[in-house]
C-alpha cells in the first residue's frame, strides 16, 4: 500500500457531496484549488497500511471532525468563488 493522506480522502468526498449544492464554478482549476485551500486549513493524517486507514477513517467521523471539515470545505469554496483562477 503506498502512503495516503486519510484527510485528502475524506475532504474529497464532503467536496463532492457539498459542490452540487452550491451555485459555483466546478471546473477542474477551481475544484483543485478548493481541495488544496480546504486541506490548507486540516492537519493531514498519513498512513501506510489498511488497517491505519480504517482506524484514521473510524476517528474522523465524530460531529466535531465532521464538522471541522465542513467548515474548511465552504471556507474554501467561499474563497475559490469570490476570485477563481481559471
Amino acid at each position: 500500500m503506498a502512503l495516503i493522506n486519510v484527510t485528502e480522502q475524506i475532504v474529497e468526498k464532503r467536496m463532492q457531496e457539498i459542490l452540487p449544492t452550491i451555485d459555483c464554478c466546478k471546473c477542474e482549476k477551481c475544484y483543485l484549488d478548493m481541495m488544496a485551500i480546504a486541506l490548507n486549513y486540516l492537519k493531514p493524517q498519513y498512513v501506510n497500511t489498511e488497517k491505519g486507514q480504517l482506524i484514521k477513517l473510524a476517528e474522523n467521523t465524530s460531529i466535531q471532525k465532521t464538522v471541522d471539515i465542513d467548515i474548511a470545505c465552504v471556507k474554501a469554496i467561499d474563497i475559490v468563488s469570490r476570485s477563481p483562477q481559471h
